[in-house]
C-alpha cells in the first residue's frame, strides 16, 4: 500500500471511529467490491458473498468505538474470510457444489507410483546410513519429527548452527542419491542401446 493510500486510510479510520458517516460511506465505496469479490471467489454465490460483506459492514459500524483496528485493510480481508468459511461450515453443500465433488475423479495411486515411493524411501534410508551417528540423530528429530532447530539445539547439547549444518548434510546426501536413482535410467538406456 503507497504512503498517501495509508494516511488516507488512517484519516478515514479516525473519522470513522468518531462516527462520521461519509467517512464510513468513503472506506465502504474503497473496499466494497473487492472484498465482494474475495467472498465470491470463495463461495461462489454472489448472492451470499453480498449478505456476508454487507454483514461485516453493519458490524464495522456498529463496533466502531469500541474495536481497535490497526491494519483496516488486512482486518477486513480476514473478516470476509472468516465470514465465508463460517458460512461453508454452517451450511450444507448446494446442488451445484454437489455435482462439482460427483464429477471429480479420485483415482488410486498406481502401483508404479507406489513403487517409486518404496524406491526413494530405500535410497533415503541409505542415504542417511551413510551419515556419521550425530547427522542422523540430528536427521531424525528435524525432519520425522518435526523439532525446531532450537528444540534439537537445547535437546542435544550443541548450537543451532550444528543443527542447521548437520541437516544441510543430510538433505544434501539425500538429493545426490535421489540424483543417481533418477538419472540411472537415462543411463541405462544409453549405455544398452
Amino acid at each position: 500500500m503507497s504512503k498517501e493510500k495509508a494516511y488516507t486510510n488512517e484519516l478515514l479510520l479516525s473519522q470513522y471511529r468518531n462516527g462520521n458517516r461519509k467517512a464510513f460511506q468513503k472506506l465502504f465505496e474503497m473496499y466494497w467490491e473487492s472484498m465482494f469479490l474475495k467472498a465470491k471467489s470463495i463461495l461462489f454465490d454472489g448472492d451470499v458473498a453480498k449478505d456476508i460483506v454487507q454483514d461485516i459492514w453493519i458490524e464495522l459500524w456498529k463496533s466502531r468505538e469500541s474495536r481497535e483496528i490497526k491494519d483496516f485493510e488486512a482486518y477486513i480481508f480476514k473478516a470476509v474470510s472468516y465470514g465465508c468459511f463460517k458460512y461453508l461450515r454452517d451450511n450444507k453443500f448446494n446442488t451445484v457444489q454437489l455435482n462439482v465433488i460427483d464429477s471429480l475423479k479420485f483415482c488410486k495411486p498406481e502401483i508404479e507410483n507406489q513403487y517409486d515411493l518404496e524406491e526413494t524411501n530405500i535410497v533415503i534410508t541409505n542415504s542417511l546410513k551413510e551419515l556419521s551417528p550425530r547427522c542422523q540423530e540430528v536427521y531424525q528429530l528435524s525432519r520425522v519429527e518435526n523439532n525446531t532447530n532450537e528444540e534439537i539445539a537445547s535437546q542435544l547439547g550443541i548450537s543451532k548452527r550444528s543443527v542447521e549444518n548437520q541437516v544441510s548434510l543430510a538433505l544434501k546426501s539425500i538429493r545426490r542419491n535421489l540424483g543417481v536413482l533418477h538419472k540411472l535410467p537415462v543411463i541405462i538406456f544409453f549405455f544398452f542401446n
